[in-house]
């Protein structure tokens, strides 16, 4: 019997995959942290656009053509790793002549919670995000239910869009036998307070592709809808005039490079798991194993001292008032090249 096959051989209906460990040949070579900074930094461009919109509507609208262009096409057949509690990662671009900057920090292992912060100084604009997630096995599916919010702050319009979800629950399909598929699932709600403007997002698995359809309204009054598919183009009209304009598509979705400077921190992404992604990448999945494994004892051994326990993180602190971890100003700024 192959790996994959006894793996799953030895789970049950509706087991929490979240405290199982997987084997190396479901993993991407890439933590959570690293795939987070490379999808909101390198769409990031949708963000300036959305904050050069003089009507509230067209910003919520390109602020949601950034949440969207971070799923767009996006395929995960394989989990990227955990982070171990306190691993770290950051990393910066340049697009419109300005630098934007990334940090994100494991601030809790068990449930696994990731924190992240980006901020443009120049153009005025902070993103702030909470990713966790509950991972359920269903045989020959598995269903990732997500939690925590992602707020975008346009300060030049004193706007915050609350997201409540950083990433939609996703569908994986056909995970032992048939094809496998990947699916967005449910919706998502996006609210500006200080715009009185809001949208809802709908994901709908349409078989072979994935359809969206959403609405914006402000003050409670429909002004734009959008439909489509995440695989291949998304339009939007207003509601007075059913004539279509072009949304997303692979051709014009921003793709910046991200750039990596040095990491200086305990327990940079790219340090842990450099020997687990240096044998996968081999595909030395034996190798990959062996050192997973001597990443997770370490892991665990300071679990057991209470790691796992602090409610506040070096670039993070959990808010009681708000019940989530949020990023502790001035804490973060790139080193020196």
């Amino acid at each position: 019997m192959g790996v994959v096959k006894r793996f799953i051989s030895q789970l049950s209906y509706g087991q929490d995959l979240t405290r199982i460990a997987f084997p190396s040949e479901f993993l991407n070579p890439y933590s959570i942290l690293e795939l987070a900074g490379v999808r909101y930094l390198s769409r990031f461009e949708s963000l300036m656009i959305a904050n050069t919109q003089a009507e509230p509507a067209q910003r919520m609208l390109h602020t949601v053509h950034y949440y969207l262009a971070t799923l767009f096409q996006s395929k995960m057949y394989r989990k990227p790793y955990n982070p171990v509690v306190g691993e770290s990662h950051y990393c910066f671009s340049e697009q419109r002549g300005s630098n934007t900057q990334f940090i994100a920090e494991q601030v809790t292992h068990h449930p696994p919670v990731s924190a992240f912060h980006i901020n443009n100084d120049k153009d005025s604009i902070e993103v702030e995000g909470i990713i966790s997630f509950g991972v359920k096995f269903h045989m020959n599916s598995v269903t990732v239910g997500t939690a925590g919010n992602l707020r975008v702050s346009l300060h030049r319009h004193h706007e915050d869009y609350i997201f409540n979800k950083s990433i939609p629950d996703l569908l994986i399909k056909n995970v032992v036998l048939g094809t496998r598929q990947t699916k967005w699932q449910k919706t998502v709600e996006v609210e500006c307070k200080q715009s009185g403007c809001k949208c809802k997002i709908t994901f709908t698995d349409s078989g072979s592709s994935e359809k969206i359809e959403g609405v914006i309204t402000k003050d409670g009054k429909t002004q734009l809808k959008f439909e489509g598919s995440l695989d291949d183009e998304i339009y939007y009209f207003a509601e007075t005039d059913e004539e279509e304009t072009l949304f997303i598509s692979e051709e014009q979705i921003p793709n910046a490079k991200v750039i990596y400077p040095v990491q200086l921190d305990p327990y940079p992404s790219m340090k842990v798991w450099r020997q687990v992604t240096k044998c996968i990448m081999a595909n030395n999945m034996t190798g990959a194993d062996a050192a997973k494994r001597e990443v997770e004892e370490e892991q665990r051994t300071r679990v057991k001292a209470g790691e796992d326990d602090k409610k506040e993180r070096k670039y993070f602190i959990y808010n009681n008032d708000l019940k989530t971890w949020v990023y502790k100003p001035g804490t973060f700024s790139l080193p020196p090249s």
